[in-house]
């Protein structure tokens, strides 16, 4: 989220909650420096773990990830080893879990974990809920609703703290996708407002003395409808009136979604007063282009890529990933015979991107947009891709990313004691996040880590 959401938001509604705290707030923006195309998936372990992408390595969900761990681990795992009671709730690439979670205050991996391995236990229907909703929730949202894990998650909802408010906003999301059907993009944020529920109780509950907890739902909405909400930061804008107005708002809805989150957690530091309040952002976004996006590819049978592949069913599985990326894992006897094949794909007069890593890792590239004709090639033949169990997928509200990421991101800390910067600071490196936070624990620095650091945590 850049400075620029934030500011809008806070002007057009000065009596937020957002408005309120950030008044109160140390402001900085900090900038990323990771190399290459930038994603979350990139950019948090950056946040989190002190070192840039070259250094890490880490580029997709499901990758192994026990090297980056040894050498550069993230923040939460040295503040554990260091006795500092910590809890983890849906932070990128926190599956799979350390051996020791138990020993965490509590433990939930992102929403794109393999397993649902959580601590407490009785959070386990939660997150088999969770994780199979994020599955869910592709290019377009699936309206469909798991009933066996939401009613396994049903008999745990007063334990695990959703609340009644809760259900009954959620029920009338349900009713409101009967009269505008438009409107079921908006479960994306529902999933950050079940999941915040449950993230409260365990810190009322827990009370560690660092946690995380992190949603994506602004971003998401973001990509999609910057151009709804800032027409004039385009020069040429192929989206039509209706479109614009449609979904003008949508921003503004996952912004009082997090003012919502923002409200119980002041209140929450405001009555623990030994607590700060840190917002972050990995990087920012901004205006790309305003196209009509009527189609993208999307593999809706991996089963069936990996058949045309030749790889037997006992040699691969699959990976969690976000679209358009789709990822597995083959056997080792199979790397070289899945590259050499990957090689003789092309989609759309390109050829196939994908990326392979060590133990068998591959990541693929699809969201190909506006294909007039779903049509491949295959070692110089055209092939029907549909054989390959890809399909040109309808996009249900014509958009692509009319915003897309920058560097820049929003950083800011809210002490209920009274400490503040008298400006907003520019140009922190997120490298310098994770050592500021060891240094606000007295942890040891690694050497490995920047020495620029927050004042905000540290004084």
């Amino acid at each position: 989220m850049p400075w620029s959401i934030l500011d809008y938001y806070c002007k057009k509604y000065p009596q937020s909650q957002l408005a309120k705290i950030l008044s109160l707030s140390s402001q900085y923006e900090t900038v990323t420096e990771d190399e290459g195309h930038l994603s979350p998936w990139i950019t948090w372990p950056t946040l989190h773990r002190g070192v840039h992408n070259a250094m890490h390595n880490i580029q997709d969900f499901g990758e192994d990830l026990s090297e980056a761990d040894k050498l550069y681990p993230p923040v939460w795992k040295i503040l554990q080893e260091n006795n500092i009671p910590t809890g983890v709730f849906a932070s990128m690439h926190s599956f799979p879990p350390p051996k020791n979670f138990e020993e965490y205050s509590f433990y939930v991996p992102d929403p794109f974990a393999g397993e649902s391995i959580v601590h407490p236990k009785i959070l386990t229907s939660f997150q088999n809920f969770n994780l199979r909703m994020s599955r869910k929730s592709g290019r377009n949202v699936d309206t469909g609703i798991d009933w066996k894990s939401a009613s396994s998650l049903g008999f745990t909802l007063p334990q695990i703290g959703i609340k009644p408010k809760t259900l009954a906003s959620v029920g009338e999301q349900l009713v409101q996708e009967r009269i505008k059907p438009w409107v079921r993009t908006r479960r994306r944020s529902y999933q950050s407002v079940l999941a915040f529920d449950v993230f409260m109780k365990l810190m009322k509950t827990k009370k560690p003395a660092f946690s995380t907890f992190l949603s994506n739902h602004v971003a998401s909405t973001m990509h999609r409808y910057w151009a709804a909400t800032f027409p004039a930061d385009y020069k040429e804008y192929e989206l039509s009136e209706e479109w614009k107005t449609t979904y003008s708002k949508e921003i503004d809805f996952t912004m009082y979604k997090f003012d919502e989150f923002l409200c119980e957690l002041a209140s929450f530091v405001q009555k623990n007063k030994e607590y700060k309040l840190i917002v972050a952002s990995s990087m920012g976004q901004k205006a790309t282009e305003a196209k009509l996006i009527l189609t993208e590819t999307a593999c809706k049978n991996l089963g069936l890529f990996m058949d045309f592949l030749k790889v037997p069913t006992t040699d691969w599985e699959m990976l969690p990933a976000m679209h358009p990326q789709y990822n597995f894992k083959v056997s080792e006897g199979q790397v070289h015979h899945v590259e050499n094949q990957l090689k003789e794909i092309s989609i759309g007069d390109k050829p196939l991107n994908y990326r392979k890593k060590e133990g068998g890792f591959f990541s693929i590239d699809l969201g190909h947009r506006n294909l007039a004709v779903l049509q491949g090639v295959y070692q110089g033949n055209s092939i029907d891709l549909e054989q390959l169990g890809v399909y040109n997928e309808a996009v249900e509200d014509q958009t692509g990313s009319t915003a897309y990421h920058v560097a820049e991101g929003s950083f800011w800390v809210f002490d209920p004691q009274g400490h503040k910067e008298k400006e907003r600071i520019y140009g922190i490196s997120s490298r310098a996040v994770a050592p500021s936070i060891l240094k606000n624990y007295d942890i040891e620095i690694p050497n490995y880590m920047v020495s620029e650091r927050i004042g905000a945590l540290i004084d």
